[in-house]
């Protein structure tokens, strides 16, 4: 009874409540995309690569980043994340990562690999192109400290495929399709396919705006808007809002040398604030 209690939480949150749930979140992403409201379609230099595959083509050096968030500030809904990206010149960029969502009872891990490239489009526009394939695997077992019963596991691999093209020297439009491939658990269960468009425009060094179009199958059409100011050269400033579920987003990041950490929070209107936090380092 105690493991169905403690299950209960992840799954009525993941699957008994669509407009809060994990899906529709934007908690994968880091804590810069968080802020932005899971404004991630479009953002250059995202080493995450998780909103769209090509994003760490754009990067200009090695990176590695560490990400934290716990969804409405239930420990059930924690999620840890880390990720790395290898520019090879010419060649492209490779990155991997792993990241873990849940409790005991329910446990999410992905491993993923990526492989981004830049093109030349003329002499003026380029675009970047990225694929990366994505291991789940889901256990169900008993909570700590109680038996060691196992309920099962379950594994899936999905394809994402992501595209980055400068349209003016300051706009950027990306877009993005995860799990084109439409793999699932063995039990049947879906993996969320979901299809994005965003644009970023970066008006100066000091002033980025960013808008993305999210729909997942199984969900309606979420909008998305973030604002990202930077007062100084060390401090960034970001707010974001969104609908289907409404929520507000905002969020600090300080540059330190080749350290980089971030903060951000998330209000749904029904359940909450959701912390997140970033550290990551570029060279």
């Amino acid at each position: 009874m105690r493991f169905l209690a403690s299950a209960g939480v992840g799954l009525l949150l993941l699957l008994a409540a669509p407009a809060s749930a994990q899906r529709a979140l934007s908690m994968e992403g880091g804590a810069r995309v968080a802020a932005l409201a899971g404004t991630g379609a479009a953002l250059p230099g995202d080493a995450w690569g998780w909103a769209n595959p090509a994003g760490p083509a754009t990067l200009g050096g090695r990176a590695v980043r560490f990400y934290a968030t716990q969804g409405f500030g239930i420990s059930e809904l924690r999620l840890g994340a880390v990720r790395y990206a290898e520019p090879l010149g010419t060649w492209g960029t490779l990155s991997g990562g792993a990241r873990s969502f849940g409790f005991d009872a329910y446990r999410e891990t992905v491993f993923s690999v990526g492989y981004a490239r830049g093109f030349q489009l003329g002499t003026s526009r380029s675009v970047q192109a990225g694929l990366a394939a994505r291991y789940y695997r889901l256990s169900l077992g008993s909570r700590s400290g109680e038996s060691d019963a196992s309920y099962g596991s379950a594994g899936a691999l999905s394809l994402s495929l992501g595209a980055l093209v400068r349209l003016l020297p300051r706009l950027t439009l990306g877009a993005a399709a995860a799990n084109v491939n439409a793999a699932r658990y063995a039990d049947g269960a879906d993996l969320a396919q979901t299809l994005r468009v965003g644009m970023a425009f970066r008006a100066s060094d000091r002033f980025l705006i960013a808008a993305d179009a999210v729909k997942d199958i199984d969900f309606p059409l979420s909008g998305r808007v973030g604002v990202e100011v930077v007062p100084v050269e060390a401090l960034a400033v970001r707010v974001g809002v969104a609908n289907a579920p409404a929520r507000f987003t905002a969020g600090v990041g300080l540059r330190l040398g080749l350290l980089r950490a971030r903060l951000a929070f998330e209000r749904h209107r029904t359940l909450g604030w959701t912390p997140a936090a970033g550290l990551a380092a570029q060279w």
